[in-house]
């Protein structure tokens, strides 16, 4: 990615999408996509968040960089793997607005796409919190698309909750300053996993005008918020009730 970029090879584009693919088999985890990807450049992609594996879900489907928040260019080794795939990082402070509405806006028509959580936190891969609308003004005139992603199978079985969790890294209570175990051990643990389906929907782009911020974010959550009800009920082949129920 070095050489890639500091030679701006078109290989620095490609590179990002093999490197989650192959992190997607490292985690026995198969990515089933539903839509059409925009192929709109620059393209704001608004997605619901689970956990850090959403980066390698998405990664290997989707063009271009993350928006991260600030303290994720500081973690052991991730953050440098941030760094070279030229995430976008965001210190996501009210004082900081403006700055950050900025840092976005020229990100989109500087270098590009962009992939953004509005969720602004991690949840348990079951619903959709409200979206926090603050960095859709960026995207004056720019394509958005929504982008629903459910955890929904573990070895060819509906995924239970239990099960979901060992791949969700999420505050469990709003009270709680911690995640639900330590990223280190979350990490390794979730790749000692067996096999996993993970579904992406990629809902119908739309292009935000300006002073729209707010209509576009409730619009984009509600597509989000139902395409993950929708890949969540949806019954999988060769599904099993019975075992589900004693798994649960």
């Amino acid at each position: 990615m070095l050489v890639a970029r500091g030679f701006r090879l078109s290989l620095a584009e490609t590179f990002p999408l093999y490197f989650h693919r192959r992190m997607n088999r490292l985690f026995g985890i198969e990515v089933v996509c539903e839509g059409q990807v925009s192929t709109d450049r620059p393209t704001l992609f608004v997605c619901n968040h689970t956990s850090y594996i959403d980066i390698f879900v998405l990664g290997s489907v989707l063009p271009g960089p993350f928006a991260a928040k600030l303290e994720v260019a500081g973690w052991p080794i991730f953050g440098q793997l941030a760094k070279l795939q030229n995430t976008l990082f965001l210190e996501r402070r009210a004082r900081r607005a403006a700055e950050q509405i900025e840092a976005v806006r020229h990100h989109l028509h500087t270098q590009g796409n962009l992939i953004l959580f509005p969720e602004g936190t991690s949840t348990d891969g079951t619903h959709v919190v409200p979206f926090r609308s603050s960095l859709f003004a960026a995207a004056d005139h720019i394509t958005v698309q929504p982008v629903s992603v459910a955890y929904v199978a573990y070895e060819g079985q509906r995924m239970t909750a239990r099960e979901r969790d060992c791949y969700a890294w999420y505050l469990p209570d709003p009270k709680v300053q911690v995640p639900n175990r330590p990223f280190v051990e979350h990490f390794y643990a979730a790749m000692g996993l067996g096999r996993s389906t993970v579904r992406v929907m990629f809902h119908e782009p739309v292009t935000m005008l300006p002073g729209q911020r707010k209509e576009c974010a409730l619009a984009c959550e509600t597509a989000v918020r139902e395409g993950l009800d929708k890949l969540l009920a949806a019954e999988l082949e060769g599904m099993d009730d019975a075992k589900f129920a004693a798994r649960t």
